[in-house]
């Protein structure tokens, strides 16, 4: 498997997780080059093994039963961000409405991005239609590489924030992290052992966050905006 080497950190090359260019604010909570990726992540299947080969006939096989209701979920996740969790918090769960919560996941994502772009230069795993042709996404087709799943990532960790800061709903809100993983299969653009990667670092970063009394502060403030919105609906 081709590799390149890690760079120290990529804010010069930040994207969006389906490779296009997005502005973020400088990391505020922790270095991204403090996440140790090669201790954490395992290599992700050879192209040509036996795991790989079933990975693809269950992208195949979801990719023939995927309903119509499913394909417009994914499609609406293509562009993540932590507001797709308004499924679960209600209609008051919107950027214009928490201008506190909103800056808080911006300045997420302006640690993670870096983190994942990283991976995904590191491994460069090809994306699942790139190995079989009869892989047809349902989604526009990503131009980064396919280890770990962003999409799987942020979902992830942003569930693990949203359960901080609304505990009553934490099974709900994970439960609807994990799915933005899930729909990436079903979308045909990840291999499950992209999406389970995807939460291992989650959980890693998760940790980095929790650590830092900047993260904690930015978080009660957010708390607070939050339980206040979803008090009133």
């Amino acid at each position: 498997m081709k590799r390149l080497p890690f760079p120290l950190l990529a804010l010069l090359l930040v994207l969006t997780l389906s490779g296009q260019a997005k502005d973020t604010a400088p990391p505020r909570y922790f270095n991204p080059a403090s996440i140790e990726l090669k201790t954490l992540l395992p290599d992700p299947p050879a192209n040509d093994s036996a795991t790989t080969k079933q990975e693809l006939a269950l992208i195949l096989e979801k990719q023939k039963t995927r309903t119509p209701e499913e394909v417009a979920r994914c499609r609406h996740e293509v562009k993540i961000n932590v507001w797709v969790f308004d499924s679960v918090l209600g209609p008051v769960f919107a950027a214009k409405n928490l201008p506190v919560t909103a800056k808080l996941f911006e300045d997420i994502d302006a640690n993670l991005l870096p983190v994942v772009i990283s991976a995904k230069k590191y491994w460069d795993r090809p994306r699942p239609f790139l190995l079989d042709k009869n892989v047809h996404p349902a989604v526009e087709l990503p131009k980064n590489a396919s280890y770990p799943s962003g999409h799987s990532t942020l979902g992830n960790l942003d569930a693990l924030v949203l359960a901080q800061l609304d505990p009553q709903q934490k099974d709900a809100l994970l439960a609807r992290g994990k799915l933005v993983g899930e729909d990436r299969i079903i979308a045909g653009v990840h291999y499950p052992s992209d999406v389970a990667a995807g939460e291992t670092l989650a959980k890693d970063v998760f940790a980095k966050l929790m650590a830092s009394p900047v993260f904690q502060a930015d978080l009660a403030k957010a708390k607070v905006e939050l339980q206040a919105a979803l008090a009133k609906q």
